[in-house]
Formats: structure tokens, sequence, C-alpha cells
């Protein structure tokens, strides 16, 4: 089931942050190293940060390019993973 527009900018602004991408403006859901993360149902702890994005937001991320600037760090994405609902997960590295 894929989410409206209106109905994941809701959900990113209850649950999630500001975060740059290149210059412009976005929400997102950061989630640190070591912490658990949920990916196809199943919970896991990631070994990597992981920005979750709108699919509109993250249609401008380009993979091991653009900046992410999240509390004043700055990442790239190395991966893109859509959930099928709207939603696309970043893999993130400050190794660029």
């Amino acid at each position: 089931m894929k989410f409206s527009a209106a109905d994941m900018q809701a959900m990113l602004s209850a649950i999630g942050g500001p975060v740059l991408i290149g210059a412009v403006p976005a929400t997102g859901v950061f989630t640190g190293p070591g912490q658990p993360v949920v990916r196809d149902g199943v919970t896991m702890i990631t070994d990597a940060p992981t920005l979750l994005l709108s699919e509109t937001d993250a249609a401008t991320v380009v993979k091991d390019s653009t900046v992410i600037t999240i509390d004043g760090t700055q990442y790239q994405a190395y991966e893109k993973t859509p959930d099928g609902a709207g939603f696309v997960e970043l893999d993130l590295t400050r190794d660029f």
C-alpha cells in the first residue's frame, strides 16, 4: 500500500527531523549505527547509519555523490532501498 504525499510528510514530521539533501531542506528519520531498524518486517541492528526519506526526496539523491547533512555531519548514500509504500531507506557513509 502506497501512502499519499500528505500522509508520508505527516509521518516523517512526527518521527523525523530536518536534513539537507545538497542544499535543499527535507525531513527524514535518521538511525545511527548500532540501533535497530526494520527491513522487510525483520528487526535488525545496522552497522551503518541510515536515513528514511520519501520517494520524492530520495529521488534527488545520487548514490556516492549527493552530500546529505544531518545535525551538521555530512554523509553520502551508498545504497537506496525502496520499501514499496512510498519511502526509501538510504544506507549512509561518512567515508567519501
